[in-house]
């Protein structure tokens, strides 16, 4: 929940920032559409990258087959009233920000100090297990940490039956997937904005381009803004059709209405598709185990970065050279079967299919509850006695019972179990930290915001308009910085309360020492009186001070 949240506050901030730069700014940069894949570990080895080819070009590049790509350019002008109504829009969005993003801030330190104490019950409860190969009985029911290989012994996996599966159960594999992929079109845009040179008005000039890429699933028909520019499927359909029934077959994930200035990356990650439904294909070995504790299939989609951090070819062999049931598709020289001849440019309604696997074999540390097998439905006894699901936190003191929810601690690698607790531990500080930033941001925003009026007024003067928005920046950042630190200060009285007296008293002894150096040097703790021995030195006069110091 907590990278979802943290993946939908950035989402958010990138939208702030482009509305905001796209006023303040006279130059927005050009939008790029989405680098299609949402797997972060897939690596595109086979695909031709046509990126420069088209940045090169223009809208005058021809697509392949003697038509030239369309091109369109929209101009809007925005004058000084229109410029402060959409302040007035700003303002109110800055109150919201401000008002938001203290309560993000107090349920940060508080997801905070909980997850600490779900880390504090793992390192004080987990029972190691010294070999994985023979663990007791007694552990059932109570977190335990093991560490093992990861092994399928002789299981070998495949696909579904179809025509895309392949030729033969590949063995010693962990995982195995298929991603499909089309070549398809989307639209380009190029913002420039004028400043008028009396008044806060703005003429915004958008060019929209074509840009043709890969992307795991078919794109809208017709492109917004060129409505002369349609994707076509191609043979999509015959995909979905041999590799899964209609049913199963992924919906079709609808275009989110995204900034044109955010980056790909975040958009492929907002727009996922789910590489289990058709044409896509996932398949995971029923076999796979750690010593005697099987692994379940929640366990490998839930740990991505453990079990599906490593992806390989597989082997030429196992994928048909030809398809009768799809004869557009070719294999190509790296195993993948496409409908790109050997030579050519892909066009619009391309398709690429590679298949990949995750191999067993690597080591893996592990902090979960202990937990019997379930039965294997065709033999009616689990091939390993015992399996593991995430524990029940149960955090008591002060004779009070507090339920913590679940946890458990996959990581790739062999790790005992303060290793595991300390990198757990770190993981969480810097998630904190990046979270407390994020949400510092969005506040100075918030606060940036809530003078979108005045510095639009200031901007119909130049030289004042310039120094306007430094100056209320910087008052934004005071701002937003005060805030911050109060609603943290605060967080920590509430939830760390020993902790948070601990430094008020530090801090206050260091005050007080400081105020008391300061009054003592103002008013010194001496006596002085001049004693006058002219009687007694006759050649000259001496002024003697004798000082009492206490």
């Amino acid at each position: 929940m907590a990278r979802k949240a943290l993946v939908l506050a950035a989402a958010l901030l990138i939208t702030i920032a482009g509305a905001s730069a796209e006023r303040a700014s006279p130059h927005i940069p050009s939008s790029k559409p989405f680098n299609v894949l949402s797997d972060s570990n897939y690596e595109p080895t086979t695909v031709t990258d046509v990126n420069a080819e088209f940045d090169e070009a223009g809208d005058i590049l021809d697509d392949g087959i003697g038509r030239r790509l369309q091109s369109s350019t929209v101009t809007t002008y925005c004058s000084t009233w229109c410029q402060l109504k959409n302040s007035l829009g700003l303002t109110i969005v800055g109150f919201l920000l401000v008002c938001l993003s203290p309560c993000l801030m107090w349920k940060n330190e508080g997801r905070h100090v909980k997850e600490l104490r779900r880390i504090s019950f793992c390192k004080n409860k987990a029972v190691v297990v010294p070999n994985a190969d023979m663990p007791s009985d007694e552990n059932i029911g109570q977190l335990v940490h093991f560490v093992g290989k990861v092994s399928v012994d002789d299981d070998a996996i495949e696909f579904h039956p179809g025509a895309l599966n392949v030729t033969a159960p590949l063995p010693k594999a962990l995982v195995i997937k298929r991603t499909c992929m089309i070549y398809q079109k989307f639209e380009e845009a190029n913002r420039q904005v004028k400043n008028d040179r009396i008044g806060a008005g703005q003429t915004t000039t958008t060019t929209y381009t074509v840009k043709e890429d890969w992307t795991m699933q078919p794109q809208a028909e017709r492109l917004e803004h060129l409505p002369g520019e349609t994707n076509s499927r191609g043979i999509w359909d015959e995909l979905v059709a041999h590799s899964g029934t209609p049913e199963s077959a992924a919906p079709a994930t609808p275009i989110l209405n995204l900034p044109p200035n955010m980056p790909p990356q975040l958009a492929a990650l907002l727009q996922q598709v789910d590489l289990t439904k058709a044409p896509h294909a996932l398949s995971i070995s029923k076999a796979a185990h750690v010593g005697e504790f099987s692994l379940t299939k929640d366990a490998i989609m839930t740990e991505q970065a453990v079990f599906q951090s490593e992806w390989m070819p597989l082997p030429a062999e196992l994928i048909a050279y030809e398809i009768e049931a799809l004869p557009e598709l070719r294999k190509d020289r790296y195993g993948n079967l496409t409908t790109v001849e050997e030579g050519d440019e892909p066009v619009n309604g391309d398709v690429l299919i590679k298949y990949e696997y995750c191999a067993d074999g690597f080591d893996a540390s592990f902090i979960v509850q202990q937990v019997l097998a379930e039965s294997d439905p065709e033999t009616g006894t689990p091939q390993h006695k015992f399996s593991f699901e995430k524990g029940r936190v149960l955090d008591e003191k002060y004779c009070i019972s507090d339920d913590l929810g679940v946890i458990w601690m996959v990581r790739r690698g062999r790790h005992d179990l303060p290793d595991m607790i300390k990198m757990a531990t770190e993981d969480e500080k810097m998630l904190t930290k990046m979270l407390r930033v994020l949400c510092w941001v969005i506040l100075v925003a918030g606060w940036m915001m809530l003078f979108s009026v005045i510095t639009t007024l200031l901007s119909t003067l130049p030289i004042l308009g310039t120094l306007g928005n430094a100056a209320f920046f910087v008052v934004a950042l005071i701002a937003g910085t005060t805030c911050c630190c109060g609603v943290t200060a605060i967080a920590y009285i509430r939830y760390r309360p020993l902790v948070a007296f601990g430094i008020l008293a530090v801090a206050g002894a260091i005050a007080g020492l400081i105020i008391w150096q300061i009054r003592s040097a103002d008013h010194p703790p001496t006596d002085i009186f001049s004693v006058k021995l002219a009687s007694l030195i006759h050649t000259d006069n001496v002024d003697v001070a004798v000082v009492s110091t206490y």
